[in-house]
């Protein structure tokens, strides 16, 4: 599978998640936004027949994600920069703003860690 063919897969989907984490016509909810992504990651690698993808499409999908994630949040900004941005003590204030489910932040953090080479060590 090429990118074209990934976009026109996750087109619509990416779409609904941009306009669901819309604050305004110029904002949307960055925090939200890295959710969603991440949690589209990791389910795709998780299970990617489900997400209607092959193992071997995976780094395709990377690649699409990466250049949705960087026209919101800006060029340079890719997946691993999300991750990177859930383990800082930012990122894990929005994620409490957003009222995850402890099983949803495991998840998460499960990713960052695999993603990142390092676990997140909880703070006392």
């Amino acid at each position: 599978m090429d990118i074209s063919a990934v976009r026109q897969q996750f087109e619509t989907a990416i779409t609904e998640i941009i306009d669901g984490c819309r604050i305004n016509d110029n904002f949307v909810d960055k925090d939200m936004f890295r959710v969603y992504i991440m949690t589209i990651w990791g389910n795709a690698v998780i299970e990617p027949e489900r997400s209607g993808i092959t193992v071997d499409d995976l780094s395709v999908l990377h690649d699409y994600l990466n250049e949705e994630i960087a026209g919101v949040l800006g060029r340079g900004v890719d997946l691993t920069a999300c991750y990177e941005h859930i383990m800082s003590k930012a990122g894990e204030d929005g994620l409490e703003r957003l009222n995850l489910s402890a099983e949803h932040k495991a998840f998460l953090y499960h990713f960052a860690g695999l993603i990142l080479s390092r676990p997140r060590v909880p703070e006392e």
